[in-house]
């Protein structure tokens, strides 16, 4: 082997060898620029900036450009992967849960057709009506499950009970005033 296999590459000459990175300074690039150079670029909504490819690839050109008095910390690198794969399982194991939350409310929601359900509905001045009726169908809208009750359509978190709400009578009664439930005398201390 020669003395020029050990000679350390300078960033100058890196910058030269590719004629893209030397027409742009790195504080300029745009998306498409990177994505020119073989790179993944996350959508904006996407928590993480890189994948685990990225992140290889980032590896392999470390270890690429490494010199004989700085090389690549092994260890680290093993760290980095494992810090890697953990974040991958744990974006997997959260999109798992996610899907199946889904679909047990959908199960949940199915479940309530042909029930009767009470649903909160507001009315003009804010206030909260009672609608009373039979679940009809299921669905989703926006991603939001949704049921059908007298062929409309409401959020399956406006559902206030299945069946229908008790009815209060007032406080002279022996009841209690309007909004809230008595309380059965086997309940009571």
């Amino acid at each position: 082997m020669s003395s020029s296999d050990f000679m350390p590459i300078s960033l100058d000459t890196l910058q030269t060898s590719n004629p893209y990175a030397a027409s742009k300074s790195s504080g300029n690039m745009t998306t498409e620029d990177v994505e020119k150079l073989g790179y993944t670029v996350a959508d904006e909504d996407d928590a993480f900036g890189l994948d685990f490819n990225d992140f290889l690839q980032l590896m392999v050109q470390q270890l690429q450009n490494q010199t004989i008095d700085n090389t690549a910390d092994t260890s680290d690198m093993l760290n980095q992967m494992v810090q890697m794969s953990m974040v991958q399982m744990m974006t997997k194991v959260e999109t798992s849960l996610e899907n199946l939350t889904a679909a047990n409310t959908m199960t949940y929601a199915a479940s309530l057709v042909g029930k009767t359900v009470t649903v909160g509905v507001y009315d003009e001045q804010g206030n909260i009506q009672e609608l009373v009726g039979e679940v009809t169908g299921t669905g989703t809208y926006q991603n939001a499950p949704v049921i059908f009750v007298n062929n409309e359509m409401y959020p399956l978190n406006s559902i206030m009970a299945v069946g229908t709400l008790p009815q209060t009578g007032s406080a002279g009664e022996g009841g209690t005033t309007e909004g809230t439930q008595s309380v059965p005398e086997t309940a009571k201390g």
